[in-house]
């Protein structure tokens, strides 16, 4: 392993050549690998991984977390690097891959809006009309199903995007889901059939999806039966106006911030974050409080899949990210979860529509929904994020990290069921 001068030489020398880019970006990438190669010679922690010669802010934090106080010349370069070296190769990628990104993005957004305000017009004419009961907590006939619109384009991109592992079965099943739950939204389905379909579908994708991982046969029963729970509790969770999709957008935003500034090694999958935050942001806007059309089932249920499988990857990716991913999950854990065990316990037969979640609750309490959306969109931005952020920073006790991020959501919890 060479010296830290002979890196340095090599960096000053990199600095002479400007004129000759691609000469540059390779031994910038050399250079990166001998410096990573002389760190892990040192036993120093490296949970970074070398993406090309581009290795800006997300080399940086990474760099500073892990090798603090170890190899500070190193650091004081990393930091100089930011704004030299790595600044020139950030300016060398290409413009028009970024323009075509937010394009795309753009025109998501614009599908995914024109696509649900046709799907308000037509609805009605086949029948996907949700009428009021005493089991749900709107009091107007309101379209329902509209969850098919973003889901469609979801499964479509994620088909057709980049290469991610498991990117095809995800969109099947994707597709598959929104089939069923529209089936359920317009006829009815049993609930028993229903739930076979979320096992059946959660069992199958981390076996499908991860073939090759070293994960046990009874690891991967586990991650299927954690799908299946994820699909049934966030389907559970829609029955307040902008709720369910606000979960959506929290977790889908947040985690593909974190992933993209150096925690994951698959920009693909940080696409997937940012597609399911587009397709559901119309959805948001049309849904907020009061609704003027319900994802329904052929949304919740896919939708659910999608963040279980966000999840999975997310574990797959580093057990950090996996964890952050349960601490913006943990509200709507807590609430279905509580909840069913409270049911089971009585005698209650857990597959019956019921008002008895703690958002139904407290939406009756407050006497409309919008007190409880912004309260989750609050307690996800004041407290869940900046936990999330901490256990990727792996600066803090990882259990005591997790243990904060149910404070929020139990108290409301247990504040719906002794005072609403």
């Amino acid at each position: 392993c060479r010296s830290r001068g002979a890196v340095f030489a090599e960096h000053n020398a990199f600095n002479g050549v400007g004129r000759h880019r691609r000469a540059a970006i390779r031994r910038g990438a050399d250079l990166l690998s001998t410096v990573r190669r002389q760190m892990l010679g040192n036993n120093a922690r490296v949970v970074m991984s070398l993406r090309g010669a581009c290795f800006g802010l997300a080399w940086r934090i990474g760099a500073r977390r892990d090798l603090a106080g170890t190899h500070s010349a190193l650091l004081d370069w990393c930091s100089a690097t930011h704004f030299g070296l790595a600044a020139k190769m950030d300016a060398g990628l290409p413009l028009s891959g970024r323009i075509i990104v937010v394009m795309l993005l753009l025109c998501l957004l614009v599908a995914s809006t024109l696509g649900l305000l046709l799907y308000l017009k037509v609805a009605p004419y086949w029948g996907l009309v949700d009428h009021p009961t005493d089991r749900g907590l709107h009091a107007q006939p309101t379209v329902v199903g509209a969850g098919i619109v973003p889901v469609s384009l979801l499964a479509a991109l994620v088909a057709l995007g980049p290469p991610v592992d498991g990117a095809q079965i995800v969109a099947v099943f994707l597709a598959l889901l929104t089939v069923i739950g529209l089936i359920d939204d317009r006829w009815g389905l049993a609930s028993s059939l229903r739930l076979l379909c979320y096992l059946a579908v959660g069992l199958l994708t981390p076996w499908l999806m991860f073939q090759e991982s070293p994960m046990s046969g009874v690891a991967l029963i586990a991650a299927g039966m954690g799908v299946a729970w994820c699909i049934n509790l966030f389907n559970f969770m829609d029955g307040a106006d902008g709720l369910a999709t606000a979960q959506l957008l929290c977790v889908s935003v947040g985690l593909g911030l974190m992933a993209h500034f150096g925690f994951s090694d698959h920009p693909g999958w940080v696409e997937w974050c940012a597609w399911a935050a587009m397709c559901g942001l119309p959805l948001l806007w049309l849904n907020w409080p009061p609704a003027k059309l319900f994802m329904g089932d052929a949304g919740a249920i896919p939708l659910g899949f999608f963040l279980a499988v966000l999840g999975l990857v997310a574990f797959d990716q580093s057990m950090l990210l996996g964890w952050a991913w349960v601490v913006l999950m943990m509200p709507f854990f807590l609430d279905a979860s509580i909840t069913l065990l409270i049911r089971l316990a009585l005698g209650q037969a857990p597959h019956v529509a019921h008002r008895d979640h703690a958002y139904q609750r407290l939406t009756l309490m407050v006497g409309s929904p919008l007190p409880v959306t912004l309260g989750l969109l609050a307690m996800q931005v004041i407290w869940q994020y900046p936990l999330a952020i901490l256990i990727i920073n792996g600066q803090r006790s990882l259990p005591l990290l997790v243990l904060l991020s149910t404070i929020p959501a139990l108290t409301v919890v247990v504040y719906a069921r002794l005072r609403a």
